[in-house]
């Protein structure tokens, strides 16, 4: 059975108290939570004081262009962070996050942002050896939410990953960018899957629960599955249900095994 945690960030908004919205989400069944912070390593502790796996937090935002990794200039301040975030993480159970490439730098080619951009991933992950903790770098979508940004390729967010150099730096595939930036979905995972560290999902259009909108969920995920993947799956979607009948309802179909 694939494994899923909700994105505490966007559910029970209303409770101002970390670990009280991880209760809540514990109290439907969920086993696991991924976070947008990364920050705070006492905001991290309150979310895992429910006895709730922390999954994944986020490195650094897209928009954060002074850690920005496609920036060469950043390479030692974009090494640092990912240190000092990956110390957060663990202290709290966590053994993965999520990098951003960041936006692009109007005056460098794509060829010397992405060699950047190779680069500080692999700085990053030499300050990671010896301990147990994976970066995942995520494409993003240009068309819709992110313009700007400068990865929104899957392929090639894979082969930067292996031109790392390191087992230490995988992808995050999230399927509503990834569906909006092209599709070709399972073909890629067949090749693909063990470059894969962590997925999220949404539903396309309007990122609302995953079986609303034009993807194929069932046969995305049942591929998924046989290609035995043992990671998480992160519910990073906008709930247009109230938040306890959408996490409900979107868990039970992930148990039904219907995908």
């Amino acid at each position: 059975m694939l494994k899923i945690c909700p994105l505490i960030d966007l559910f029970f908004t209303q409770e101002k108290n970390w670990t009280t919205r991880a209760e809540r989400i514990a109290a439907l069944g969920f086993s696991g939570i991924e976070t947008w912070k990364g920050a705070d390593p006492e905001e991290l502790k309150q979310m895992s004081a429910s006895g709730l796996k922390l999954c994944s937090i986020v490195m650094n935002f897209a928009t954060e262009a002074e850690v920005a990794p496609c920036n060469p200039k950043n390479k030692q301040a974009f090494a640092d962070r990912i240190e000092k975030y990956a110390a957060n993480a663990l202290a709290a159970g966590c053994n993965q996050g999520i990098v951003t490439a960041g936006q692009q730098v109007g005056s460098m080619s794509y060829a010397a942002q992405r060699a950047a951009l190779v680069e500080a991933l692999a700085a990053a992950a030499e300050r990671l050896q010896g301990i147990d903790f994976t970066l995942n770098l995520e494409p993003l979508n240009t068309e819709v939410d992110h313009a700007g940004y400068l990865l929104s390729s899957a392929a090639d967010s894979v082969a930067i990953a292996r031109e790392s150099g390191s087992d230490k730096v995988k992808v995050l595939y999230d399927f509503y960018h990834l569906s909006i930036m092209g599709g070709n979905i399972v073909e890629f995972l067949r090749y693909n899957i063990k470059k894969i560290g962590h997925f999220h999902t949404a539903g396309v259009p309007g990122r609302n629960e995953p079986l609303m909108g034009e993807m194929n969920y069932p046969f995305v995920l049942a591929e998924v599955a046989k290609l035995g993947y043992q990671g998480w799956i992160g519910l990073e979607y906008i709930a247009k249900l109230p938040d306890e009948q959408s996490l409900l309802q979107t868990k039970e179909w992930f148990e039904s095994g219907s995908y």
